[in-house]
Parts: C-alpha cells; structure tokens; sequence
C-alpha cells in the first residue's frame, strides 16, 4: 500500500520539480513608458544613443513584466536606421528581455539595439513638427495595453526662448531635428501634439535643457499629470536610466521623486569621483501650475512698479552656456520683492506646486553650483532692457497674462 501511494504521488512530485524551473509569469506593470528620442543633432546623437543602453540595462532589473517603446529619431551614422523607427523592449520580469537574458554590462549599444523589435518604421520626418509627434505618440499607444502611460522626451531644450542657441529666430523650442537650429518646437505645440493623441500623460520627463520653468510647465500642465525637469543644463549623460527608469514603471508620486533623488545622487558621486558634474531636478504637479500662476499674479500686481526697473545683477541665474537670463529663480524673485522672505501663502503653494527639488552645491565646473537656498525647483523669465525680442516673444505666451506680467508697464516699453 505505502509502495502504491509513492507510486502515485511520484509524476506530482516530478511535476513540481519540473515547474520550479520555469518561474510563474510575472504580474503586468501598470505603466509603460515611451520614450521620445530627437537626436539627429551633431553635437547630441551619441549621449542620447548611448541612453538606449542604459534604458535597457535598467528595463532588465523589474521585476513584473514591462514595456519600453523608443522612437529613435537619428542620422543613421551608427549603421543602424537613416530613418525614424519605433522600437519595443519588453521585460517578463525575471530578467528576459524580447525573450533573450540580458545582456553582460559590457554589451555595446549597437548589441542593444540588434535586440530591438522594430514595430513600426517611418520615412524621413521632421519630429518635431505638431502632427508629426502626435501621430507618432500615437502609435506608440497602440502598441500599449497597460492603463498608464508616461513619456520621457530627450533632444535639446531652450525653455521658452528664442530657438536652441537663443538665437535671433523667435521660436520656443523643444528638439533639434538635423542640423538646422530652427527645426524646433514650440513648447505649445508639443503641449497640443500630446494632447491630441486623446491621452493625458501620467508623467513627461524632460532629457533636456532649460526646460524646469514656469513658463513651459504652464504650458504643458493639461498635457501630462506630472512633469520632471531641470532648470539649467542637463549634463550630456542625461538621467541615469540603468539605476532608475524602474521608478517610472510604479506610476506614483513616490516613484517620481526617486528617479529626481537618483538623478541627484548619480551627480553627486560623479563629482565626488573627480568628474565634471552639476544639475537640479523637481518634480511639478501639473494641476497646481493655475493656482501658482494666479499666486505669482498676485506678486506681481502688488509689486508692478518695483518690477518696473528691476536690477537681477546679483539674483540665482540658472543659464550657464549661452543661456545668459532664460531663467532666474521664481521664489527668491517673490522674496525679494518682499523684504527678503516668501509670503506664507505663497510658499505654501510653491510647496502644493512643486513636490521634489534638488541641486548640486558643489559642482564642476564651480560657476554651475546652485545655492540651495534660493532654489526652488522653478525658474522663471524677468524681462530687462537689452532683451527686447525676447521681451516682445514674452508677451505672446501664455504665462505672460496668466502670472500678471502684462499688468506691469516697464521703465523701457
């Protein structure tokens, strides 16, 4: 009897042993991140191909089963696409990736990408036109089945002002697409873009310049939930995605202000580690950008004459390289407007607005050092003088009005 019930038990037994081999499918990530890759720049293509790699390594460590759609907008000049693609990574959560184990540390970028599933291809585009980027983003969605969806977007940035190289050409930018500085976007009509892809982003992470101010972030504020972005130039690494995009993928708060602490530690130790390194991160809540808008008016109002000639000589400036005035800091602005401190009820909404901040105190090289104490996470444009085209661009965005600045008359206008 005891001989026939280990007989029967004996295939059940296998069969355990059997499954052990093959773990259970991991549960689904909520969110799937698309990231929007404009690197056909001379002077930006290979830090932003390298930040494929560092996606993918990060990809590798979830632990539920993910996705990553890239579109990858480039010159060809690595032997790969001399046309814009969609690619797709997609992680079962045990460390597979596009149904291969990852790849060693060392692998190579172009290792990477051979393993890439190319979803969709398009022919020679400009992605930074409006209907361009929507009908991209798109089809990004269609490839997604997951109820979140946020958005990483890397190229050069210039915040609100005249072009990338803040030349004489009167555009808003976003992106860099080829060589010519006025194949540009205009942050309003990125903000329309995604906005008309009848999806609300859940996050838009920003791999570029400049673009941590007032002015884009109220522009972008009905187009993604939360927004993450730098006030000053982001270092050519970018964000350290291999140690970080896994905190995207958690759809929260929380994950949101881990990946702007692990862009802030990531340049600590560079610095630390004698290498050229400075930056500053903050994390917007989209849907307090109104309420700080109608708070910085009320400032503004108030002190309409002394911002009628106001002096920035000796102000926190975030513009290091040709960026000279695209942005001061938006709090010390209100605090020296009052006597040196922030009116409580405007620190409380800067605090509602703006839910991480960060910066390097210490940097390389030294001038990129932020003082912590005038730093807010926002920047935010003062017109002056010498900046008339810029100061007449100004008046034709949206949070010129909407934050009282058309209520002041300048000594100069």
């Amino acid at each position: 009897m005891k001989k026939f019930l280990l007989l029967l038990t004996l295939p059940f037994l296998m069969m355990g042993c059997n499954n052990g081999d093959e773990p259970k499918p991991a549960p689904q990530a909520d969110m799937t991140v698309m990231a929007y890759l404009v690197a056909d720049a001379a002077n930006i293509e290979d830090d932003i191909w390298t930040n494929i790699a560092a996606m993918y390594d990060g990809l590798a460590e979830m632990t539920k089963s993910s996705t990553l759609l890239i579109y990858w907008d480039g010159s060809g000049k690595y032997g790969s696409w001399d046309y814009p693609v969609i690619l797709r990574y997609q992680c079962d959560g045990h460390g597979n990736i596009n149904g291969q184990k990852q790849l060693l540390e060392d692998a190579t970028v172009e290792e990477v990408v051979a393993l890439a599933e190319v979803v969709k291809e398009y022919p020679s585009q400009l992605s930074v036109e409006k209907g361009v980027m929507t009908q991209v983003l798109k089809d990004m969605i269609s490839f997604s089945s997951t109820s979140k969806i946020g958005l990483i977007a890397a190229s050069h940035g210039s915040a609100w002002t005249n072009s990338i190289y803040m030349s004489r050409s009167l555009t808003r930018s976003f992106g860099q697409d080829g060589k010519g500085t006025d194949n540009t976007m205009l942050i309003k009509d990125m903000a329309d873009a995604m906005k008309a892809t009848g999806r609300k982003f859940d996050f838009l992470l920003f791999d570029a310049c400049f673009m941590g101010t007032a002015e884009v972030c109220y522009d972008l504020k009905d187009a993604a939930d939360y927004q993450i972005a730098s006030v000053m130039e982001v270092p050519a690494y970018g964000f350290p995605y291999e140690n970080s995009i896994k905190y995207l993928y958690e759809g929260t708060v929380e994950g949101y202000k881990n990946i702007c602490q692990a862009y802030i530690d990531f340049y600590k130790q560079r610095y630390e580690n004698g290498r050229q390194a400075w930056g500053t991160i903050a994390l917007v809540d989209s849907k307090e950008m109104l309420n700080l808008a109608n708070a910085t008016k009320s400032e503004i109002v108030k002190h309409k004459d002394a911002l009628a000639d106001f002096d920035v000589d000796d102000m926190q400036e975030y513009g290091k390289q040709g960026g000279s005035d695209i942005a001061y800091d938006l709090g010390e602005l209100v605090s020296r407007l009052n006597g040196g401190s922030i009116p409580q009820a405007f620190a409380a909404q800067l605090d509602k607005t703006v839910l991480y901040k960060g910066c390097l105190e210490i940097a390389s090289p030294p001038s990129y050092a932020v003082d912590a104490a005038n730093y807010c996470g926002l920047g935010i444009y003062i017109p002056m003088e010498y900046r008339d085209e810029w100061n007449q661009f100004f008046k034709t965005i949206d949070w010129y009005t909407a934050a009282g600045w058309n209520e002041v008359t300048f000594s100069w206008d």
